[in-house]
């Protein structure tokens, strides 16, 4: 199996990405590291991360845009969690353009 095929895949060791994990282990044979239950939830990521993303794009005037921080962050993200984590970007995109639109209805300060 391919390295980059490792990355996300709870049956592999997370730390040192040699060692392949049965549920029963506490930690890694090969590292010694413990096992970790946590799990990057990629649609919270991307929500995030495109919720930033849109502040950046509407401070900088449309300097540094939204879909370039986009494929700079897919690069770290695992071929498998790659659509959830689009998917969820897109969603914190609008979000903010939804919170900016209504914070200019009401006239607030921007």
């Amino acid at each position: 199996m391919k390295l980059s095929n490792r990355i996300g895949n709870i049956q592999w060791c997370q730390s040192c990405l040699k060692r392949r994990v049965n549920k029963g282990y506490n930690q890694c044979l090969f590292c010694q590291r413990k096992m970790t239950k946590e799990t990057i939830d990629y649609d919270k990521a991307g929500y995030k991360a495109g919720y930033a993303a849109a502040q950046i794009e509407m401070l900088t005037l449309g300097q540094s845009r939204a879909d370039d921080i986009e494929k700079q962050q897919l690069l770290k993200v695992p071929e498998i969690s790659k659509q959830k984590y689009c998917l969820g970007f897109q969603e914190g995109k609008d979000k903010y353009d939804d919170d900016y639109s209504m914070d200019a209805a009401f006239g607030f300060d921007l």
